[in-house]
Order: structure tokens, then C-alpha cells, then sequence
């Protein structure tokens, strides 16, 4: 059964002694999949599926970078006997 739709969002500032960490994206996807299944346990849901993860580069103007991940899926609960 389809339950709803979870999304999360994390960010990492890139200051300019921090610029040359791009690379942990990898800790991100993991905070990121924490969030969605948090979220989908609120839900009462089994697990995710369909997860699509969306990253970016922000460019402030004046001020500094921000790394975003965001990632969005479908809860879904299994028939219980």
C-alpha cells in the first residue's frame, strides 16, 4: 500500500577554507536517507522506494557556498497477515 511521499533536505556551507570538501557528499546521501527513513516510519511505513536524490551548488551572491542534497520517495507499507 502507498502511504505518501517523504523529501529531505540537507545543506553544507562551503566557506572558503572549507571549499575543497565536495567530496562528502557522501556523508550527505547518508543524512539524507536517515531523514526519508525517519520520516517514513512516522508514516507507519515499511520503507522507500523510487528515491531520487537532486544535488547543487548554491552561489550566494556576496557570501559563501552551499552544498544541497535533497532526495524524495514513495512510502510504502507490505500487506500484514
Amino acid at each position: 500500500m502507498i502511504l505518501g511521499i517523504v523529501n529531505a533536505t540537507v545543506k553544507r556551507t562551503l566557506t572558503a577554507d572549507r571549499i575543497d570538501e565536495v567530496d562528502q557528499y557522501d556523508e550527505m546521501y547518508n543524512q539524507v536517507k536517515e531523514k526519508l527513513v525517519e520520516r517514513a516510519a512516522a508514516k507507519n511505513g515499511d520503507g522507500v522506494i523510487g528515491v531520487n536524490f537532486n544535488s547543487e551548488i548554491v552561489r550566494v551572491a556576496v557570501g559563501p557556498k552551499y552544498m544541497l542534497l535533497h532526495g524524495y520517495g514513495t512510502v510504502v507499507s507490505f500487506p500484514k497477515k
